[in-house]
């Protein structure tokens, strides 16, 4: 096939063309993702167990990619069908127009394979039946197939096939690298919490830059650059590379496009300051080293300190937000309790009429902090499931 009818066939069957769309987020994140993609202007969205459903053109998935906060991965559904037998399943893989998706320069391929009370026993069959699929019909249109992935392959194109009772669906993965990689955090603090998670409890504090905001133990300085993102209005996403770029549908000048509109329209500085300390010195060269990689250094005022020991950093009122040491992972369960107590009266004592929003191992320990008003969220993090507060300190 000439490259002239192919690119033909990929602007009438992919780029024209509404498709649907899956945002992957961690369990407890649905809701959130949800009302992001529904600021974004995405159509039809869903949530669902494990992330959102939307619908919408290739733009649609760009700004995704671009400006979610809290989603893993972008997903791009290829076929979502019914099987009762191996046939239903390589008649559906064969019919994906495989030669308007992937690129043709022999990219390695990794298919992801999840089964749940699935008619398709064998997870390793179900791999080998789609990459041949795919394979056999870049062949067929005299271009170069892919090449299976090493196991571990961090560069390889990612699909995604998930049989459920008697439904399957085949997604290609338009993200690549997980989402939460932003690219600034190359050095890490004790129990980083994931960008994705910061993200979270900073929506869940209804934070939008217009109040101060103190991180008074910002440990890698996540909390702290992921708000002054926020406040900033630039995208998670702007300076990385994703997976779409290599595909074969990518239209490089669209994408540069939605990059300059983001960046022209970013604010130069926050609308109020945002403050992170840490009691130890190495601790915030390490946050200001992460911050100066995001490009939002200047957007945050640094300061050591312990948070036991300095008063609110502004008389107005605004969000303090902290991810404590927390037992299994940190020190003891019972030192853990002991931080929160702390937390709490100092609190009580010097933010009164500000709203808080904490990371607890125990749920139980909320009642600690004296907090009203409470919103929660149980997420997972780093092998555990811990609980996201946010409340007002009682003034």
């Amino acid at each position: 096939m000439s490259d002239v009818n192919l690119q033909r066939r990929v602007k009438r069957h992919i780029q024209a063309p509404e498709h649907d769309f899956f945002a992957v987020t961690a369990p407890g994140l649905e809701d959130l993702c949800a009302a992001e993609l529904a600021n974004l202007g995405a159509a039809q969205t869903t949530s669902l167990a494990g992330g959102v459903a939307f619908h919408g053109r290739l733009e649609a998935m760009l700004q995704a990619n671009l400006w979610l906060r809290t989603a893993g991965r972008v997903l791009m559904r290829l076929a979502d069908f019914r099987v009762r037998t191996w046939a239903d399943l390589t008649r559906q893989a064969a019919a994906v127009p495989w030669e308007l998706l992937l690129p043709a320069d022999g990219s390695s391929l990794d298919v992801r394979v999840s089964l749940h009370e699935s008619n398709l026993h064998h997870a390793g069959r179900v791999a080998e039946e789609i990459f041949w699929a795919a394979a056999k019909a870049m062949e067929r249109q005299g271009l170069t197939a892919p090449v299976k992935a090493l196991p571990g392959q961090d560069d390889a194109l990612i699909l995604q096939v998930r049989g459920v009772d008697r439904r399957a669906s085949i997604s290609l993965d338009t993200s690549g690298a997980h989402l939460h990689k932003r690219g600034y955090r190359q050095a890490t603090a004790k129990a980083p919490l994931r960008e994705t998670l910061a993200a979270a409890l900073l929506m869940l504090c209804g934070y939008d830059g217009s109040r101060p905001l103190l991180d008074p133990m910002c440990g890698a300085g996540t909390l702290a650059i992921e708000a002054a993102l926020m406040a900033r209005a630039l995208p998670p996403g702007l300076g990385r590379d994703f997976a779409f770029q290599r595909l074969a549908f990518h239209r490089p000048a669209a994408w540069a496009h939605l990059q300059k509109t983001a960046a022209a329209n970013a604010l130069a500085v926050p609308p109020a300051p945002i403050f992170a300390g840490d009691r130890l010195k190495s601790g915030l060269e390490l946050a200001q080293a992460n911050a100066a990689r995001a490009g939002v250094a200047q957007s945050i005022q640094w300061g050591q300190a312990d948070f036991f020991e300095r008063p609110a950093p502004t008389a107005t009122a605004g969000l303090v937000v902290i991810n404590p040491p927390y037992g299994k992972r940190l020190g003891s369960v019972s030192q853990a309790e002991q931080i929160v107590r702390r937390i709490g009266r100092h609190l009580a004592e010097h933010y009164r009429g500000w709203r808080c929003g904490v990371v607890l191992y125990l749920p139980q320990w909320a009642e600690l902090l004296g907090l009203e008003q409470i919103a929660s969220l149980e997420v997972p993090h780093g092998g555990l499931k811990v609980t996201m507060f946010c409340g007002q300190v009682a003034g």
